[in-house]
């Protein structure tokens, strides 16, 4: 019965997959099951295989699937020490460059990508110009950071100077103003896939990497790598870290922040086969 199950298990994947293009095999087995264990209670599914002729006869299932499997949770200066911590770091240097591209990976319903559009606003003011691309698997919460329209809970760590600054009450919800949500270019993008091109000059990747198997994990790293512009930035989560020989390809700039600097090419780095 459990080898049965198994392989109901793996049938379920190919499905999701075929359908809205995630590729379980990516993700950590326990993580999926987890998330997968959520919709079959809520639909009352006690296999794998009723849960998957369920997505057969009901395909907007899927919606509910996708939001389960991929981690939409966040707020406004989620753990603000970060936040801290580049503006220390990173905004000295970027005051003197023309131009900042920064990529927000995962971004969810936008909490982040926000945040970060606060800080340069705040801390470069005019000094440079910049543009933050924010990328999501799922379409839905991507909707919703292009709507920019939030409860009070997701604003419950962001400073009030902040949310005096960049928000308007209206509609008993807080909405982004307008001078942000312009800099800021929301798209699909699975992590799994092709990634965007380059140059950044920071890629901020939060909270995600961890549900990954450790293959996609060291390779998403050295496609960070190469995605960065000299002496570029990557921030991880706080659980998150360098795995293996690709910790010769950057240097840490904050252990406790996960706040990392690449390495120029010529450096230990250059050794490696990226």
């Amino acid at each position: 019965m459990i080898l049965a199950d198994e392989r109901h298990f793996g049938d379920l994947c190919q499905l999701i997959f075929k359908q809205v293009g995630l590729d379980c095999k990516q993700y950590k087995v326990n993580y999926l099951k987890r998330r997968l264990a959520v919709r079959m209670r809520a639909t009352k599914k006690g296999t794998y295989q009723e849960y998957e002729e369920l997505l057969k006869d009901k395909p907007e299932e899927f919606k509910w699937l996708l939001d389960r499997l991929t981690i939409n949770v966040s707020n406004f200066y989620r753990d603000p020490m970060v936040y801290e911590q580049m503006e220390k770091l990173l905004l000295p240097g970027w005051r003197k460059q023309r131009k900042l591209r920064i990529w927000s990976a995962g971004c969810a319903n936008g909490e982040e990508p926000y945040s970060v559009a606060m800080m340069l606003q705040k801390g470069l003011a005019t000094l440079c110009d910049w543009e933050i691309l924010a990328t999501d698997i799922d379409p839905a919460v991507l909707e919703s950071a292009r709507l920019g329209k939030y409860d009070k809970e997701s604003l419950k760590t962001l400073p009030a100077e902040l949310k005096d600054r960049y928000f308007k009450f209206c509609d008993e919800r807080w909405a982004i103003k307008n001078e942000l949500k312009k800099r800021i270019d929301f798209q699909i993008q699975d992590l799994t896939g092709p990634l965007p091109n380059g140059a950044f000059d920071l890629i901020i990747c939060r909270n995600v990497l961890i549900y990954f198997i450790p293959e996609l994990q060291e390779r998403l790293f050295r496609d960070f790598y190469q995605r960065l512009r000299p002496d570029g930035y990557l921030v991880l989560g706080k659980t998150e870290t360098l795995l293996g020989e690709v910790r010769k390809l950057y240097h840490m700039l904050d252990v406790r922040e996960r706040i990392y600097k690449k390495k120029a090419a010529d450096s230990d780095a250059g050794s490696l086969s990226i």
